[in-house]
């Protein structure tokens, strides 16, 4: 396994932070999160305070380079209200996966926006502070602004 600054994934980098603080047990707790040793990645990491209903769940932090519009402060707001076709809600879009499974998962796609679109890689992995119940979810994302024509992303 590389060293953390030396995996070009920022999704393999916060997945092996996840498992370096695993520590024997079936998830991390959310308190084992440590901002300052995930440097400048913190700023597209994500940290979601699960509910029931999941709709009820709210961002506890969501990284400066994952808020769209750019300044909007997410902390402790719901799910719902990350913009369509952003960045944060595909990253968020695969939560129930992640807890029906109990592992980490990670997808990639595309999203168009006008004459843009984003390619974008994310992970979400499972957090407990107690006996086995998911309670959080830890992510990140990456992403990358291309260039599009009407062609390949129709309107």
């Amino acid at each position: 396994m590389q060293p953390l600054d030396r995996d070009k994934r920022l999704t393999m980098r916060a997945l092996h932070h996840w498992r370096d603080i695993l520590g024997g047990r079936a998830f991390p707790r959310s308190a084992d999160i440590d901002p300052a040793s995930l440097g400048d990645d913190w700023h597209n990491c994500l940290l979601i305070g699960l509910k029931t209903p999941l709709e009820r769940s709210h961002f506890v932090h969501v990284g400066c380079n994952l808020c769209h519009p750019a300044g909007t402060v997410f902390t402790g707001r719901p799910l719902a209200d990350c913009i369509e076709h952003t960045v944060l809600r595909e990253a968020t879009s695969y939560i129930a996966r992640v807890l029906d499974r109990r592992v980490p998962i990670g997808v990639g796609g595309s999203i168009a926006q006008g004459d843009s679109a984003f390619l974008y890689r994310s992970i979400l992995m499972p957090l407990s502070d107690d006996t086995g119940a998911i309670d959080a979810i830890f992510g990140a994302a990456s992403f990358r602004e291309v260039r599009c024509s009407d062609e390949e992303y129709p309107s």
